[in-house]
């Protein structure tokens, strides 16, 4: 263990990632701090971990789920409340100060709790929100440095498009792909396509049952023109599942959870190192089912 967050006024409950900068780790937490909001925090590899900014609620970013992206010399979030009208916030943070890049609106014209991480396209801010849009199920938006943003894609829920992404989109082969944890055909969630055009296809809905997962809450992974994922439910027992799916829609799960001395409910995101994929579980493992770590050649 490097550290342990101690509560207000340090960081408390970290949700996402690091990110690695310089020989420094990066992080938000989604409370603590000096005000309660969150923080975002640094941890050198020995484990002297600093409060570098204390979210203050209101007009300022407030409660930061995701990780951060660095970009130009500065890190880039994203919050699901604060900002200006209380939806949510994109904020940038270099040289010990934070500003809010951009506050959300939330309505039929903007989206509206953004949960996950930002990522770089040519510059601009990319990202997912889980509310908002039209007709209220989530968008795909892009946002400037400058703090220009516009919707890429709003949700449209099932049959025919997915509802609600949860984390963020993977590119692969010049086309972005994500998640929805639900829409899609029957409503059990949903892969999505997404073009630098912005025109956005289903690519697969998830069936559910006895032979199909439910709800994937985290992104894809892509390896060898694959792309990699997780469901939370699904499978005989609803304990998750790992699947594979092509760009193409092709589907096929590789692992059912059992819970017990196996994991349960999967919802991070895959890492590919070399071709074996490593993830979590919230729940199962030996002891109290306190969750797991696991790994899966394809």
């Amino acid at each position: 263990m490097l550290y342990s967050f101690q509560g207000k006024p340090d960081a408390a409950y970290p949700c996402d990632g690091l990110t690695l900068v310089k020989n420094t780790f990066y992080g938000t937490t989604q409370t603590g701090g000096e005000y309660g909001w969150g923080a975002v925090f640094s941890v050198t590899p020995q484990g002297q971990e600093r409060v570098l900014y204390s979210f203050k609620g209101g007009r300022d970013a407030a409660v930061p789920y995701a990780g951060l992206l660095y970009l130009k010399g500065k890190l880039y979030g994203t919050t699901v409340e604060g900002g200006k009208y209380g939806w949510g916030a994109i904020f940038e943070f270099a040289g010990g100060k934070e500003r809010v890049v951009y506050s959300f609106k939330a309505g039929t014209k903007d989206g509206a709790y953004p949960y996950a991480k930002l990522i770089d396209v040519k510059g601009v801010l990319v990202g997912t929100t889980m509310g908002g849009g039209n007709p209220g199920w989530g968008t795909v938006f892009a946002c400037t440095l400058a703090g220009k943003e516009h919707i890429v894609h709003s949700f449209k829920a099932g049959p025919t498009d997915g509802a609600y992404p949860f984390d963020a989109l993977t590119e692969l082969n010049g086309t972005f792909y994500g998640t929805t944890k639900e829409g899609g055909t029957i409503g059990y969630g949903a892969v999505y396509s997404l073009t630098t055009a912005g025109k956005e296809q289903l690519v697969y809905s998830f069936k559910g049952g006895n032979k199909d997962g439910a709800y994937p809450y985290a992104g894809l992974t892509p390896v060898n023109g694959v792309l990699y994922g997780t469901t939370v439910d699904g499978n005989p027992a609803n304990w998750g599942t790992i699947f594979a799916v092509t760009p193409g829609g092709r589907e096929a799960v590789l692992y059912n959870f059992k819970a017990g001395r196996d994991g349960a409910w999967p919802f991070a995101r895959l890492l590919n190192d070399k071709g074996t994929l490593y993830g979590t579980t919230e729940g199962g493992g030996f002891s109290q089912g306190w969750g797991t770590v696991f790994r899966i050649t394809p």
